[in-house]
């Protein structure tokens, strides 16, 4: 029986966001502590600069608006998945969170605000997931899994609120969207650290050994 949105079910939800946080500091510490050089992140000045310029990323593809089956497709996650990849996971957490803020409010979050939070935590953990899938397995899996998680992380306060009848009409945009953006954010990740090690292993073919 849906818990409605006063008090019971917003509380619920958000003790729903807090696990999000928690399985993301899980998989993220376990991403450290196995990649080290890949996930180890100094808050510095570059990385700063690095999440605020994909947060502005993101906020662009948040206006990039693609026609679903029941609602549009925006395109702000993928920068949080490309920067959980290529930048380690605590940047892409970051810019996902920003993401989704920044997405909610060109779309007049007015009504929903209380959600956003909520929204912030799921796809922060949906992006570290998606990396560690990845990390695991390969992209393809990564894009099931950060799909489908997701999902659920997003539509799941709204069942236990008002119930799954709404929620299902969402389902096809939502995995669509979901979908699209996991697919860009990781394959682009992929594509650059590939060109990054095959332009480095050229030039390291070039240098000749000292006598």
């Amino acid at each position: 029986m849906p818990l409605g949105q006063g008090a019971l079910g917003l509380g619920v939800s958000y003790v729903l966001a807090g696990c999000y946080l928690l399985l993301m500091r899980l998989l993220g510490g376990i991403l450290s502590s196995q990649y080290p050089e890949e996930h180890r992140i100094e808050w510095d000045t570059r990385t700063i600069s690095r999440v605020t310029i994909l947060a502005a990323v993101a906020g662009a593809g948040a206006m990039i608006k693609i026609p679903g089956p029941a609602t549009t497709i925006a395109l702000d996650a993928a920068a949080g998945y490309f920067a959980a990849a290529y930048f380690g996971w605590p940047v892409g957490a970051t810019v996902a969170a920003i993401g989704t803020f920044l997405a909610n409010a060109l779309g007049g979050f007015a009504s929903w605000f209380p959600m956003v939070p909520i929204y912030m935590c799921a796809m922060a953990f949906t992006v570290t997931i998606g990396v560690f899938v990845a990390k695991k397995t390969n992209i393809v899996f990564a894009i099931i899994v950060g799909t489908i998680v997701n999902t659920v992380t997003c539509l799941g306060p709204w069942v236990i609120m008002i119930g799954p009848a709404l929620m299902i009409a969402l389902l096809p945009s939502q995995i669509i969207g979901s979908a699209v953006n996991a697919a860009v954010g990781l394959t682009v990740a992929k594509a650059l650290s590939s060109a990054q090690k095959h332009g480095k292993r050229e030039i390291d073919e070039h240098i000749e050994p000292e006598a």
